[in-house]
């Protein structure tokens, strides 16, 4: 945990980071609007302002997401804000580097997230 903290310590004081594009498809197979997408490294929980622009995406919806992110970005976990005000909910260990498109799907009542996707 110190060490990812002081790697985070370390990653803000270099200063700008060599970034990449990324880009996918992203499906909304959850019941609820998405109104917020942030990404973070996997399991940093050092979350990106929102990289979604509005209107939300309904549910069934599908819209392609596009953004700057550092290139240690490759292995990374998603968190998704809803427009209905409900908690957050997280999608761990994706390969942005290699993802094409994404189904998440959500069940907040059990909390559990999967997500089918294609590289």
């Amino acid at each position: 945990m110190l060490r990812r903290l002081l790697a985070a310590v370390l990653l803000l004081a270099a200063g700008e980071v060599a970034a990449q594009e990324t880009s996918f498809l992203l499906i909304n197979g959850t019941a609820y609007p998405i109104s917020q997408l942030a990404v973070s490294e996997t399991d940093f929980n050092f979350w990106t302002p929102n990289v979604l622009r509005p209107p939300p995406i309904k549910a069934g919806e599908r819209r392609q997401v596009t953004f700057n992110a550092p290139t240690t970005y490759c292995q990374a976990d998603l968190q998704v804000g809803f427009a209905d005000g409900g908690s957050p909910a997280v999608w761990r260990n994706l390969n942005l580097c290699t993802l094409s498109k994404i189904k998440l799907v959500y069940d907040r009542t059990s909390g559990i997230t999967t997500a089918s996707y294609d590289e």
